[in-house]
C-alpha cells in the first residue's frame, strides 16, 4: 500500500511540472516579444487608446475584428482621422497591446 501511494505522489508531482510548461509555452505563443504589424482602418481615437478594425492576424491567431491598443505614454504618433486606412505595429503588455507605429496604408 505504501508504494502505491508513492507511486500515486511521484505521478502527480511529474504530470504538475509537464503541466506548468505546457501553460507556460502557450502562454509565450499567445504573447509574442517581437512587434506584430497588420492593416486596418480607424474607428475611434483618443489620448489613451486607438480602436482599429484590422484583418486576421495569423502571428497570434486572430481572425479579423476591433479593438483598441494603448497609446504610447509620449505623444509620439500623430493622431489619424476616423476611417482612415492604416498599416500599424504593437507590442503585447501587460493587461493588452500597445501601438508602437501607425501610418497611412500605403496603396
Amino acid at each position: 500500500m505504501r508504494n502505491f501511494f508513492a507511486v500515486v505522489l511521484i505521478t502527480l508531482f511529474f504530470s504538475s511540472a509537464v503541466s506548468a510548461a505546457d501553460m507556460a509555452m502557450q502562454h509565450s505563443a499567445v504573447k509574442p516579444t517581437v512587434e506584430i504589424h497588420s492593416q486596418g482602418v480607424i474607428k475611434a481615437w483618443d489620448e489613451r487608446k486607438v480602436s482599429i478594425a484590422h484583418q486576421a492576424i495569423p502571428a497570434l491567431n486572430w481572425p479579423p475584428m476591433t479593438m483598441s491598443f494603448q497609446l504610447p505614454s509620449s505623444p509620439s504618433l500623430t493622431v489619424l482621422p476616423v476611417g482612415t486606412a492604416v498599416d500599424f505595429s504593437f507590442l503585447p503588455v501587460d493587461g493588452g497591446y500597445r501601438l508602437i507605429a501607425i501610418a497611412t496604408a500605403r496603396q
